[in-house]
């Protein structure tokens, strides 16, 4: 199993990273684990879209979902080694009525097929919170957060390993359970302390305290609220405080495998 660091930041680009997305291979499926701006561009890097099997967006946010109409677009002119068939789009329940609209605002009206992609490029599935299903050789389970918008957290279960993430979420139980024993735990780190209000974001104290209490065996940080190398060094720190497993500070491009090593 393999985790390609897409895009970290929080909120929108900047500093050359696009928002967040995440590329998790296992040993026969694909996935992208959310997909905000700039992740249509950065995914060229690793693969053609149209050889995705699986994109799965944890909450409607823009800065979690809104390439997904591009990718689309990318995914209806397939790679020569593609396979003819859709990628399953998990989306949150009622997504797919605002996925319409977002494909109905800007139409090509020479080429009506051009304004299909949820019809001809991706098998919409809106998803039960707490529900998990089965692509191929894995299992995917969405896990129920706390944010402002209805939320999950990701776990993909496999033959060849485990990774979970958090999408965004305040600290809530569903924490521990989402990285029990997981091999990558993949946590936004948007924060530098805890937030109790509404909001809904965690801080890296709050994710290596879950760690700790889930058993899990290592820890990718994500979803920076700062690019400064020491902000986020202090972040990997906070982690470290709780959690004595590794540690890792992501970058777009950084590739992970199970089990976890230095990342390449």
């Amino acid at each position: 199993m393999h985790l390609t660091i897409v895009g970290n930041r929080a909120g929108m680009p900047a500093d050359g990273a696009a928002s967040s997305g995440y590329l998790v291979e296992t040993g026969q499926s694909r996935i992208l684990l959310d997909c905000g701006p700039g992740i249509a561009v950065m995914l060229g890097n690793y693969l053609h879209a149209s050889l995705l099997d699986a994109v799965v967006i944890s909450h409607l946010h823009l800065d979690h979902c809104y390439d997904v109409l591009p990718i689309g677009k990318q995914a209806m002119r397939r790679a020569p080694d593609a396979p003819d068939r859709r990628i399953k789009l998990f989306v949150p329940k009622g997504a797919r009525a605002k996925l319409d609209q977002l494909a109905a605002l800007f139409p090509v009206k020479t080429f009506p097929d051009l304004n299909r992609a949820f019809d001809l490029a991706y098998e919409v599935i809106e998803y039960e919170r707490g529900a998990t299903y089965r692509l191929t050789d894995c299992s995917i389970e969405l896990v129920p957060m706390v944010h402002t918008e209805p939320a999950c957290g990701v776990r993909i279960e496999s033959p060849t390993g485990s990774i979970a993430f958090t999408g965004d979420t305040g600290w809530n139980d569903n924490l521990v359970a989402l990285a029990a024993d997981v091999d990558i735990f993949l946590a936004e780190s948007t924060l530098d302390k805890p937030d109790h209000t509404a909001h809904g974001h965690l801080c890296a104290t709050e994710v290596g305290r879950a760690a700790a209490a889930a058993g899990a065996r290592s820890v990718v940080l994500t979803h920076f609220g700062s690019a400064q190398p020491q902000w986020q060094q202090d972040r990997h720190d906070d982690v470290s405080a709780e959690f004595d497993g590794p540690v890792h500070l992501s970058r777009p491009g950084m590739r992970f495998s199970v089990p976890v090593e230095q990342p390449s």
